[in-house]
């Protein structure tokens, strides 16, 4: 403990120890973060990097949407904090569902941290633009995210390990059934944000995007027949 807290005070603008903590299993990364003054701040950086990860990792779509590389880089860093606002959902899901079912007076700043640092695995999202293995590295680091999500909760609240997922599962849950009710206004205003930033109707869906390769390849072949 006390050379991850040393570590984490001599470089505060770097925060790969916590960071390895979280994905290592190591219990003590969220004891230090706890006692930390800026540990919402860590939170939010590790956030915004794994957006942004999962956003170059998807930038795929971008590229063949031919989107300008200007664009390109601002749907990146847009791509980044939509994906911090739709944790904040799952956060705030996570806090209620927990005070609700275990009747415990949780502080907020202890989901919010948790949640934050335990998404460390997916900071390898980029990962997913591989071809084939894209899904099942995405399957993988969802569940590796989860299991340090129930360590951390349960080190930071006190919970049982069993009580941490149930906590995490029905939050995730929870934040499923406000997607499809109030928050598909949100989502849609997520879309025109993007749309916008890229400066193109996104196509983002399968047939969609086979079609636009379809057609850029028809566009840059070369005339048939040659010169008489």
């Amino acid at each position: 403990t006390d050379y991850i807290y040393q570590s984490v005070s001599m470089f505060s603008t770097e925060f790969w120890v916590l960071v390895k903590g979280a994905m290592t299993f190591d219990g003590d990364a969220f004891r230090v973060m706890a006692e930390l003054p800026n540990a919402n701040q860590i939170a939010i950086q590790v956030l915004l990097l794994v957006g942004l990860s999962q956003t170059v990792g998807q930038g795929i779509i971008l590229f063949i949407n031919r989107v300008k590389p200007v664009r390109f880089a601002l749907s990146l860093g847009l791509g980044a904090i939509l994906f911090v606002f739709s944790y904040g959902f799952w956060i705030a899901s996570t806090f209620f569902v927990s005070r609700v079912l275990f009747q415990q007076p949780l502080d907020f700043r202890e989901v919010y941290q948790t949640v934050g640092l335990a998404t460390a695995p997916q900071l390898l999202s980029f990962l997913i633009a591989l071809p084939y293995l894209g899904v099942p590295i995405q399957i993988v680091l969802a569940l590796w995210a989860l299991l340090v999500f129930v360590q951390g909760f349960s080190i930071s609240t006190g919970f049982g390990l069993w009580q941490s997922f149930i906590c995490g599962l029905l939050g995730w849950i929870f934040l499923q059934l406000l997607q499809r009710t109030i928050g598909r206004p949100i989502a849609t205003l997520g879309s025109w944000l993007s749309n916008q930033t890229a400066g193109t109707d996104l196509v983002t869906d399968l047939r969609g995007i086979e079609t636009l390769l379809e057609t850029g390849l028809q566009g840059d072949a070369p005339p048939q027949g040659g010169r008489r």
